[in-house]
């Protein structure tokens, strides 16, 4: 494919590594709540998880992607989170406290079974969606980055197979161990092209000659990206983080609250961090790759094809390694929540009195089947940029639901389904 010998090892030695951490995690399920939601992990595990569920390699090609057709201000494609984060110190306690499995419990206790399962159904969509977007946008970058000799198809083919494997064996548990690596990898990842790209333009001094437009390097375009704009989807965002299925794990899978606060705040700080590269490494681009044709979500991607095989066999693999860590840290992850909020929301409802391996058995075959889901939303989504748009719409549908029911006593079931049924119906 391409790839040079030492590449490949790096590969196979990666992949390897991740499989058998799913199957030894494995041995240590004993319970439906150990596969859904174990509550064992310490600060620097929840950090790493926060940091690797919540960041993966398509934001760096949607933010990338931004700038290089923006400027600076495609960094709110993902900084939109930014005004939002000192409010996950306060989140993640309540969640700790919640003592559910899944979000879909907590809409169960505050209202009723039906708007639990509602909940149930969106999450799963939600889940989809973005396992489908991180897809498109990872294949993207290693298609890029091996000049299109591993198709982007047949890149979404190995992702897929290569996470449900270590994830349906191990659950959350097996998520969290390798996110704890993946993190590392990601981190690697967002810095390691950007001094490469800046030292061929010249430097900050290179792109100010280059580039006229003063706008290309404001972080508010008014254009597009302006200050409303900006504000909305922050706004946005917190009412919708709180309904993002993952984030009943990231708060909640640690040994005490304290771990689930500095695990869920300090992920989210490391991944802010390395927004700014991305941002970066697009505007460099545009000096990089003036006077060719590139299409915006392979820039990214296209950069590290150009720069990484020439510093010495191996640089390419770690990348593409890195890559494939980014993407499966949070398809893992929010794998498992989809596949209990089936499994404990929708079918133990259904089916009652089961031994728990019957459920395990439920909750793995769910996950593959909405994994499948998001694959087929992978190959229809027409770009990156657009497949974040319609996330960012889809978490906010309950949440309208979820903070009335924190604050509001008189928020009603008929309430929270019109809300939900609403927010739909204009979208």
């Amino acid at each position: 494919m391409g790839l040079h010998a030492a590449d490949i090892c790096v590969l196979a030695f990666y992949l390897v590594v991740m499989v058998a951490i799913g199957i030894w995690s494995a041995r240590k399920i004993k319970s439906s709540a150990d596969f859904f939601l174990p509550r064992r992990f310490g600060k620097a595990m929840m950090i790493m998880f926060s940091f690797g569920t919540g960041t993966h390699s398509d934001q760096a090609v949607s933010v990338a992607s931004k700038s290089f057709t923006n400027g600076l201000s495609g960094i709110w494609y993902q900084w939109l989170w930014l005004p939002v984060t000192p409010f996950y110190w306060l989140i993640a306690p309540v969640f700790r406290r919640f003592r559910a499995i899944t979000t879909s419990d907590v809409f169960e206790a505050r209202y009723n079974p039906s708007v639990g399962m509602l909940y149930a159904a969106v999450g799963v969509l939600n889940l989809a969606v973005n396992i489908g977007v991180m897809l498109k946008g990872s294949s993207a970058v290693i298609s890029a980055s091996t000049g299109g000799l591993v198709s982007a198809n047949l890149a979404i083919i190995i992702m897929t197979v290569i996470f449900v494997a270590y994830g349906v064996a191990g659950g959350l548990g097996a998520a969290i161990l390798t996110d704890f690596i993946q993190g590392v990898l990601t981190i690697i990842f967002s810095f390691l092209l950007l001094p490469l790209i800046l030292n061929a333009v010249g430097g900050m001094a290179g792109l100010r000659e280059a580039i006229k437009d003063p706008q290309m390097f404001s972080l508010v375009a008014p254009a597009e990206i302006g200050f409303f704009y900006i504000a909305v989807i922050a706004f946005n965002g917190l009412v919708g983080i709180v309904t993002q299925p993952h984030t009943m794990a990231n708060c909640a899978a640690g040994k005490t609250e304290m771990e689930g606060r500095i695990g869920f705040m300090g992920g989210t700080l490391i991944k802010r961090l390395c927004t700014v590269p991305w941002a970066l490494t697009g505007l460099a681009a545009v000096v990089y790759f003036a006077g060719k044709t590139m299409e915006p979500d392979k820039v990214f991607g296209a950069v590290a094809g150009d720069f990484l095989p020439d510093i010495m066999p191996g640089v390419l693999g770690v990348f593409i390694a890195a890559i494939l860590a980014s993407v499966m840290s949070s398809c893992d992850a929010f794998m498992i929540s989809s596949s209990a909020l089936f499994t404990e929301n929708v079918y133990k409802r259904l089916v009652r009195d089961r031994e728990n391996r019957h459920y395990i058995t439920v909750g793995r075959i769910t996950a593959v089947v909405i994994v499948a889901g998001g694959v087929g939303f992978a190959f229809w989504l027409p770009g990156v940029v657009k497949g974040l748009e319609i996330f960012w719409k889809i978490s906010p549908m309950m949440g309208i639901a979820f903070w009335l029911g924190l604050f509001w006593r008189r928020t009603t079931v008929a309430g929270a389904w019109a809300g939900t049924l609403s927010a739909f119906g204009i979208w």
